[in-house]
């Protein structure tokens, strides 16, 4: 194999190894559940921008049916590296309950679509609704 050919498998080797690397592009800094939506706050730790970003979103307990997802995705987006960023996603329904929330893929600025393995374990929120007074007047007449 010539020099050539060695350089430019190496080069494609490390670009392979960059994409496919072990830690998430996304980090969930923070879930807060409010009175009609919860939020979300993340950083984009990967090293281009963000244009696609979608989330696991179950309530809780986790063995729901697929059906019951939320959905919990940011189509045409542009969330640059380093920046903390916080997304808001109606409860279903309008009722209040606790939710998972995992990284489910990440499609970066080049088109490159990043989804986590078993061995790619990625922060999991535990979101719960806070309580308000409304709700905890119903709690306790």
């Amino acid at each position: 194999m010539s020099k050539a050919g060695q350089l430019v498998a190496v080069v494609l080797f490390f670009v392979l190894a960059a994409k496919a690397g072990s830690t998430c592009p996304v980090i969930l800094v923070n879930g807060a559940g409010e009175s009609n939506t919860f939020s979300i706050t993340f950083r984009n730790a990967g090293k281009l921008p963000i244009r696609r970003l979608e989330f696991n979103c179950n309530l809780v307990p986790a063995k729901m049916h697929q059906s019951q997802a939320i959905p919990c995705y940011e189509d045409n987006a542009l969330f640059f590296t380093g920046t903390e960023y916080t997304v808001r996603y109606p409860y279903p329904g309008g009722i209040p309950k606790p939710i998972l929330v995992s990284l489910k893929s990440v499609t970066s600025a080049d088109g490159y679509i990043w989804k986590p393995s078993r061995r790619q374990a990625c922060r999991v929120l535990h979101i719960v609704p806070v309580r308000t007074r409304n709700s905890m007047m119903k709690l306790h007449p």
